[in-house]
């Protein structure tokens, strides 16, 4: 099943190449589109291609009693860095204005402000002309879409590619940024709290006159009148509701929403109701004697979706609910629950590697000196993180849509393809940035120097020149710091050689829904061309034959779109130029040259492992809960603190269960057999790359 996931992509490469070259010779590249100025665009900072030399410098000093902190030189300047952290992909995830204005749900303090979003996992940044409100980084503004009236909409807050892979680790009292680095950031809790925070607005008097008055203050609302706090209350409403579904399909599906604790109700936690539920469930699980658990346990685990915390999310499986579920109109068919999270992966050297994401499946691929590959994974990305697009359907009497929802894509239906929030060129820019990217040395003078006679032992053994059986580089290459800009073959690991957790991989492989035991229904798709333009191709039945399916199609409907857009980002977007391998074993794990590793933890694609000592170690002996979030790092087991810290929301991680296993990568070749001074050899070599 899925090699006709993978060559659905392979397909689509060719047929698009084609329509691409048609269109205009691109949009206007200079500039992003970002709806945080009046003017709705910025220029784009100068980019020139710069080696990394890996100093420290401050980047940021402090604002409003919030400390400063410092970045590792990874080829951007300091303004290229803020253009990237706010630059807009199209995501509409909440109304700008309520975002900047909006209360917490059980104090005054502004949403947003600076201790809450880093309690929440995310970090707090200065205004300038990139960020004028002073929203976290990776925080971003979509520009109101005119509609079909010709009148601009409101501008819509969402989260970039930043939001999840920039992070910043604290050290003596000291704070550094990694870009690319995976976030420790707990998107399913902001998303909650967000939705409490709207819920308790709307219903508590005091808190609504003060988020109106902030409104009309800053410019969001014209006026403060009846009419407009009457309408405000609805689009309120509506929203709530879209923001809970969001949280219910992915932590529920279909088959669990009864009893998905996503209340809509104020002064009830959204998110701890949901973990007190998994804590009954998983109590349950524990207690219930060995002869009796085999039965109950296929059971408990087909409700239980483990929360992802910081640093991880099922991103494929939330993107698959969008484009399966809720945009076609299939919710209660489609929807499975998103129960294998994985940690953001780091971002530099994604663009020069042949395939991404952590089980391998999406292509880098160009055609004519278009990117399609990472332009059409980005669209993709945009979808799952709350992008909206109207799939239109071959007979729309057959679906009704509400009218006058203040959510719905602006404009007209375009001739070809699907009208979406989608902001392409900036996608392309997006990823034209990041192919500059470079990995981060380790800083000493921020962190304790590398001890190089250890790390000459740990090169060795690294490279499988000793008596130890360790041998990294069969699956981990070495790439030289001058060769990382330099196209590269990733290695797939099969699970079953690897042994870790293979849930990731075997739900993207899902030829039914597994709650229902039927196929995943096409609903708003039915009729259509598989990829709108194979005309020659078999139209879509009741049924499609992989979610990806849906994903794909709504992909080359945004891409259709606007072709003078697409040509311009698949030509930004142009990166890997290598050829790629067939017929891959689709059961398999991404196995990445280690560039920068000792700024990636929790480890394993799952982030079951907490530092590269306990990578290091016999899985049978690695720990079996642990804290995530706090930023506070520990440069001898190089990874981050694991214990419960005051004033900051931890995730405590279970590894007990299915998605959070750690299990694998264990072994003599892994190293895990090693001794403390040879272990601690290989780190130090680690920390070298």
């Amino acid at each position: 099943m899925a090699g006709k996931g993978r060559s659905r992509w392979g397909r689509l490469l060719p047929l698009t190449a084609v329509f691409l070259t048609l269109g205009a010779c691109g949009a206007d590249t200079g500039h992003v589109e970002i709806g945080s100025v009046p003017a709705g665009k910025l220029p784009v900072p100068k980019w020139p291609a710069s080696s990394a030399a890996g100093g420290v410098a401050e980047l940021a000093p402090g604002h409003d009693g919030w400390g400063g902190w410092w970045g590792v030189d990874q080829g951007w300047s300091a303004d290229q860095r803020r253009a990237f952290w706010f630059t807009p992909q199209g995501s509409w995830m909440v109304p700008y204005g309520w975002l900047v204005v909006v209360e917490q749900a059980t104090n005054q303090d502004r949403f947003i402000a600076p201790a809450n979003m880093e309690r929440l996992g995310y970090i707090p940044a200065q205004k300038d002309i990139w960020n004028p409100e002073a929203l976290p980084i990776g925080f971003t503004v979509t520009p109101g879409g005119r509609g079909k009236d010709g009148q601009p909409g409101m501008a819509w807050a969402g989260p970039n590619c930043a939001a999840c892979h920039t992070n910043k680790l604290d050290y003596e009292g000291k704070s550094l940024i990694i870009d690319g680095a995976p976030s420790l950031g707990d998107f399913y809790r902001f998303n909650a709290e967000l939705l409490d925070a709207l819920l308790v607005t709307s219903e508590q008097k005091d808190k609504f006159d003060r988020f109106v008055t902030q409104l009309v203050s800053k410019g969001f609302l014209p006026a403060d009148t009846p009419a407009a706090r009457t309408e405000l209350l609805g689009q309120m409403a509506e929203h709530q509701m879209w923001l809970a579904e969001y949280l219910r399909r992915n932590l529920c599906g279909s088959h669990n929403s009864k009893e998905c604790p996503v209340d809509v109700k104020p002064g009830v936690s959204t998110y701890d109701a949901y973990s007190a539920k998994n804590d009954a469930l998983k109590a349950d699980l524990n207690v219930r004697p060995l002869e009796a658990r085999a039965q109950q346990d296929a059971i408990i685990r087909a409700n239980y979706v483990p929360l992802p915390g910081n640093g991880r999310i099922d991103a494929i499986g939330a993107i698959f609910n969008q484009v399966s579920g809720f945009n076609i109109s299939v919710p209660e068919a489609n929807y499975s629950p998103s129960n294998a999270p994985v940690s953001y992966p780091f971002l530099w050297g994604a663009p020069q590697s042949d395939v991404v994401q952590w089980n391998g499946f999406a292509k880098n691929a160009s055609v004519l000196g278009i990117g399609f590959g990472p332009l059409a994974r980005n669209v993709g990305e945009v979808l799952g993180v709350y992008g909206r697009i109207r799939v239109t359907p071959n007979d729309p009497s057959q679906w009704t849509v509400p009218d006058g929802t203040f959510e719905d894509v602006p404009g007209k239906d375009p001739r070809f393809g699907f009208a979406s929030t989608v902001l392409t060129t900036n996608l392309g820019h997006l990823e034209n940035w990041l192919s500059t990217l470079r990995s981060p040395r380790w800083p000493e003078g921020f962190l304790p120097a590398i001890d190089k006679d250890k790390a000459a032992r740990g090169a060795q053994i690294y490279n499988g020149k000793t008596d130890q059986g360790v041998n990294c580089s069969l699956c981990h290459q070495v790439i030289a710091r001058k060769d990382e800009g330099e196209p590269y073959k990733a290695t797939l690991i099969q699970t079953s050689v690897i042994g870790t957790d293979p849930a990731m991989a075997d739900n993207f492989l899902l030829q039914l829904n597994k709650a229902t035991g039927l196929a995943w229904e096409s609903g708003k798709l039915e009729g259509k061309h598989p990829n709108l333009v194979e005309f020659w191709a078999k139209r879509y039945g009741a049924t499609l034959p992989n979610r990806s399916d849906a994903l794909t199609t709504q992909v080359a409907g945004v891409l259709l779109s606007d072709l003078s857009d697409t040509v311009s980002a698949g030509r930004m977007s142009k990166t890997y130029t290598g050829s790629f391998d067939e017929g891959t074993d689709p059961r398999s794990y991404k196995a990445r040259p280690l560039t920068g590793i000792w700024a990636t933890a929790p480890y394993l694609h799952n982030g079951s492992v907490p530092t590269l000592v306990d990578l290091l170690t016999d899985d049978k002996k690695r720990p079996t809960r642990f804290h995530v979030g706090s930023r506070r790092f520990d440069p001898v087991k190089v990874g981050y603190q694991t214990e419960p810290e005051a004033g900051r929301q931890t995730y405590e991680y279970d590894t007990g269960f299915p998605g959070n296993f750690n299990t694998g990568h264990s072994g003599r070749l892994y190293g895990t057999e090693l001794g403390d001074e040879d272990r601690q050899a290989l780190i130090e070599y680690l920390k070298t790359l």
